[in-house]
């Protein structure tokens, strides 16, 4: 190397960091992606325990060297995987005005629009439920405050106004009722594999899904 020339005071920046060059950042937000991708695959395929690092940068088509540098442990990268893709929580529950105007209407609209999410990312949703015991304190928690928890609030804020407007029966625990509903969608999703589609399409399922909640709380 020419003496006079000295290394590039940037290497080994991450995309968030300001000495990173702005012709650098598209490259290193792309490895990023890559990475995560691979990771949900592998987790998915080999499970929370069995996936390594080595096999997730094979993955990825990087090397391990590389995946530390942007995510500093296996559990950092678990988490972020897992996170990868944060949805709107508004736009798939919905205005509360609509559920006020039409709430048999806007629940099962609501079904399907999170019933579609599951099935998005269908494999990752089977290996938290299959291993979420598992998982560390930290990746639980980042989880829960991040995906779970928003999605499970807003729900229960359209089922408090329309428990206040006659939709819901004044008996009816709304929190209680919120986590039955996602507990059947996602054994919806599970029972697909095991049983198939009963012989009803899918939209047929979930209307009925929706009507018996309905009748339920009602």
């Amino acid at each position: 190397m020419d003496p006079h020339i000295k290394p590039s005071s940037h290497a080994g920046t991450e995309p968030n960091d300001p000495a990173c060059p702005r012709y650098t950042q598209a490259s290193c937000l792309l490895t990023r992606q890559k990475i995560l991708d691979a990771a949900k695959k592998v987790f998915a395929r080999d499970g929370f325990q069995g996936a390594t690092t080595r096999e997730i940068a094979r993955e990825a088509g990087v090397n391990e060297v590389t995946l530390f540098r942007h995510f500093q442990t296996r559990d950092h990268l678990l988490r972020e995987a897992i996170l990868d893709g944060m949805i709107d929580v508004e736009e798939l529950v919905g205005p509360e005005e609509m559920w006020k105007q039409d709430f048999p209407a806007e629940m099962e609209r609501f079904v399907g629009r999170y019933y579609a999410r599951l099935l998005e990312r269908e494999t990752l949703v089977r290996a938290i439920v299959g291993e979420g015991g598992r998982l560390s304190p930290a990746v639980r928690q980042a989880m829960m405050e991040k995906k779970i928890l928003p999605i499970r609030d807003a729900v229960i804020q359209r089922f408090l106004a329309a428990r206040e407007s006659g939709c819901i029966r004044a008996d009816i625990d709304v929190g209680a009722a919120t986590d039955s509903l996602r507990d059947c969608l996602h054994a919806g999703m599970l029972r697909r594999t095991m049983y198939g589609d009963g012989g009803c399409g899918l939209e047929t399922y979930l209307h009925a899904v929706t009507s018996v909640f309905l009748n339920g709380i009602q």
